[in-house]
């Protein structure tokens, strides 16, 4: 409680401070009175909604799980404070209506930082910014946490007794329960709303394409890849924005690419091939030709390797410098593929490896993803599977940016597929 009072107090005094802050950017030190003067006169009512929006949209809870969620309600908060002290001040423009609006523009943006860093520290000192999260089962999980977590283990026996824990944020599943128990876990999590992670562990178990006749892929499609319309929204913008953006800015060298091929290996430039995409769907990915033309045609279906003999010279720089997925940029404009995601399989993959290819045709393949910013080019694809299972359960926009910020050392480096 003493917390709370404390953040509410200090959040009072930092919303005035950044009010004041933001005249000087916009005047100087010397304030004119006639804008000023109608803040001394309704500081009081605009502090009011300042604080009563950032309590509605609970920045003085007891615990957040990350930085982030604090951030998330603190900007929720100060946005509609800022848009109800603008109508407050319109509303009574004929005693304040000299009010500069550039001000509340400028002490929103102050605010944000000052009582997000503020609070920040604070929660962090009392320990009041850390994940809560419910193991299920044994198993290794340190691929899965992200930071600092407080962290509960039960075995796959104690699930009915899930009720008498309060207060998690996630559950982590390393030992797949009877149907019983995981639709107990499932209305414990819709219930709650508490994300449910599913560890390697569950991820080796699904390497069998029938496992004891139970369609465990079905229950990991319950949970996997399901966001929120806006943030499927957001990411499908930054597909566009980013793809318009890398085709105009690549141009040169596509035409450079395109020349090479030419030259040294003649027609044609592009490779097509069908792939699977999301919900099993198939379309037309396109390439640059970096193999010898009919690679397959004695060899048939097989998976790419490290010094592989079917590979042209220039074919080998595009693919360690990932330019031979440029044209893929096209796919990603029709809503085919993502920016990021898992890489499109073949259908006789996915044929082969039904269960586990279930997982990741849950979202629209990408050109790069975590697999291919982990690890290197000969990473076995048990592996590269791995890793795009742990992708898809926590996809969002800003791993998304994050992948797409650590593929651009992959290029420079060459390293990775």
């Amino acid at each position: 409680m003493f917390v709370l009072i404390f953040l509410i107090f200090l959040d009072c005094i930092l919303i005035n401070f950044g009010t004041l802050v933001s005249f000087g950017i916009r005047y100087g030190l010397s304030f004119p009175e006639s804008n000023f003067l109608p803040y001394k006169s309704s500081f009081v009512f605009l502090t009011l909604i300042y604080m009563a929006t950032l309590a509605l949209f609970g920045v003085y809870k007891s615990r957040f799980r990350s930085s982030w969620e604090l951030f998330k309600r603190i900007f929720s908060g100060l946005f509609l404070g800022t848009l109800l002290s603008v109508t407050f001040v319109y509303v009574f423009r004929i005693k304040w209506g000299s009010f500069p609006t550039t001000v509340f523009i400028i002490s929103f943006l102050v605010n944000i930082f000052l009582i997000f860093k503020f609070n920040q520290l604070v929660l962090r000192l009392c320990g009041r910014i850390k994940k809560r999260i419910l193991v299920i089962g044994e198993g290794d999980i340190e691929d899965i946490t992200i930071g600092k977590a407080d962290i509960k283990r039960i075995g796959t026996d104690d699930i009915e007794n899930m009720a008498e824990i309060t207060d998690i944020d996630e559950i982590i599943v390393c030992d797949i329960p009877e149907e019983r128990g995981m639709g107990f876990i499932t209305y414990l999590a819709q219930k709650f709303k508490i994300d449910i992670i599913f560890s390697p562990a569950c991820y080796v178990k699904l390497l069998p394409e029938r496992i004891n006749g139970n369609n465990l892929s079905h229950s990991l499609l319950t949970f996997i890849s399901r966001k929120r319309d806006a943030e499927e929204v957001a990411m499908r913008i930054l597909d566009v924005v980013g793809s318009i953006a890398i085709l105009a800015l690549s141009l040169p060298v596509t035409i450079l690419v395109v020349i090479l091929i030419r030259l040294t290996s003649g027609r044609p430039v592009l490779y097509k091939q069908e792939r699977v995409g999301k919900d099993g769907r198939i379309f037309t990915l396109y390439k640059f030709r970096t193999m010898i033309n009919d690679a397959e045609k004695e060899l048939g279906p097989v998976l790419a390797a490290e010094n592989d003999p079917r590979v042209t010279k220039i074919g080998r720089f595009l693919r360690g410098t990932r330019l031979d997925e440029f044209p893929q940029l096209i796919n990603v404009l029709l809503g085919q593929m993502s920016l990021v995601g898992p890489r499109p399989e073949r259908s006789y993959f996915v044929k082969r490896h039904k269960a586990l290819m279930e997982i990741r045709l849950s979202v629209r393949p990408g050109l790069t993803g975590l697999a291919q910013v982990r690890n290197a080019y000969d990473l076995h694809p048990q592996h590269k599977i791995k890793y795009d299972y742990l992708y898809i359960q926590r996809r969002s926009l800003f791993l998304n940016l994050y992948i797409l910020a650590k593929t651009i050392p992959v290029m420079l480096l060459k390293k990775g597929q």
